[in-house]
């Protein structure tokens, strides 16, 4: 006769418990239902045997919690990334400030790549990549090549933040219309919902973004610029309110196909590593690291087009005879004029920040949970 599931979830539940570990009865569900394979309320010695097996480390209760739980967190630069599976009960607010410290070291170390890809993206002339390197160092100096780094940063914050609450709002209603009987949330489900709380915090740190942009583009006389208060000031005034949310429509339509593709290109090298280099065995840190940096700039090349699109709309002044008059504007002459390669330009320095802008990310996030107790 098998005990009953209160019973046995309370006996989990104080395992963990005294593991130092606190969760609810809904978190306590979903790491008992990744054990018990035949959903029957019971971890048999099968169970438990076959799951230790599959992982790398010291098979304590904590650990055994922390590898079913943990995510690599990969941070390329085009969104803020947030460590998934992260809650209340294990310090969220800690988690985030190691997140967003760490997303602000790499982009203020592929800074000067992030301006390089900008200049060359809003170029409607044929350019190279050294041509645009020794105009901004013209112009600006070594400096120059960090022009808009401070906004780029000081939108981490907020941006993680606020997506991390609204996927973890979303998720409560997705469960909540799924009914009690389901606990756990799928993988479209997860993605639609981290693909709507990229939307509201994208939307709602978007006029720092366009701000960031126009800083960035600016090319009045050389060695002059200017001051951000002013540079949102003569926005407001000049083109109204709406301006600052130019280019918000392509922004918001590459973030589900780039959440999408990521997801599915990881998870496909995932399983190529663990069946032909690992001969089965679970991925590290370092290979699950290797294979978020791949998939996201694979994704990030995809939606590429869409970037384009975006960046030259915050770029040009609404109110300016030759404006483009909408996404679907940008698209036709972008076309006409520069063919589908003008859909690509700067694509160069964006794929060669990846990998620093990753490693950087894991490195420096992972320092950061030490230093704040999360390991």
């Amino acid at each position: 006769m098998h005990p009953p599931r209160g019973a046995l979830g309370r006996a989990h539940q104080g395992c963990l418990l005294s593991a130092g570990i606190e969760i609810n009865d809904e978190e306590l569900a979903r790491f008992v239902e990744h054990v018990d394979k035949d959903n029957n309320g019971i971890i048999t010695f099968e169970e438990w045997r076959d799951f230790l097996l599959l992982y790398p480390n010291e098979a304590t209760i904590e650990n055994i919690y922390h590898h079913w739980e943990r995510v690599c967190l990969v941070d390329i630069g085009e969104q803020a990334a947030i460590p998934e599976g992260i809650s209340k009960h294990v310090n969220a607010s800690k988690y985030l400030i190691a997140g967003g410290i760490a997303g602000a070291a790499s982009r203020t170390a592929t800074a000067p790549l992030d301006r390089l890809k900008v200049i060359m993206q809003v170029q409607t002339t044929r350019t190279s990549v050294m041509h645009a390197i020794k105009d901004i160092w013209t112009k600006g100096g070594m400096l120059g090549f960090f022009r808009g780094n401070g906004l780029n940063v000081v939108k981490v914050a907020p941006e993680s933040a606020i997506r991390f609450y609204a996927y973890e709002m979303l998720k409560e209603y997705i469960m909540k219309r799924k009914g009690e009987n389901k606990s756990e949330v799928g993988a479209s489900e997860r993605l639609i919902a981290g693909g709507l709380a990229g939307a509201v915090a994208q939307t709602a740190i978007y006029p720092i973004e366009l701000v960031k942009t126009r800083l960035q583009t600016y090319s009045g006389e050389v060695g002059y610029v200017p001051r951000i208060g002013q540079l949102s000031r003569d926005i407001l005034v000049h083109e109204g309110p709406r301006a600052f949310y130019r280019g918000l429509v392509p922004s918001l339509l590459g973030i589900v196909p780039y959440a999408g593709i990521d997801l599915a290109v990881y998870e496909t090298l995932k399983d190529v590593s663990k069946t032909y280099i690992l001969k089965d065995s679970d991925p590290g840190p370092l290979v699950q690291l290797g294979c978020g940096t791949v998939s996201g700039a694979l994704g990030a090349t995809c939606v590429y087009p869409l970037q384009v699109i975006r960046t030259r709309l915050q770029a040009q002044q609404a109110n300016s005879e030759s404006a483009y008059r909408g996404m679907s504007d940008v698209f036709w002459r972008t076309l006409h004029h520069e063919g589908v390669s003008g859909f690509y330009k700067g694509i160069l320095p964006n794929l060669l920040k990846v990998v620093p802008a990753a490693s950087i990310t894991y490195l420096v996030y992972e320092a950061m949970k030490k230093n704040l107790s999360l390991d």
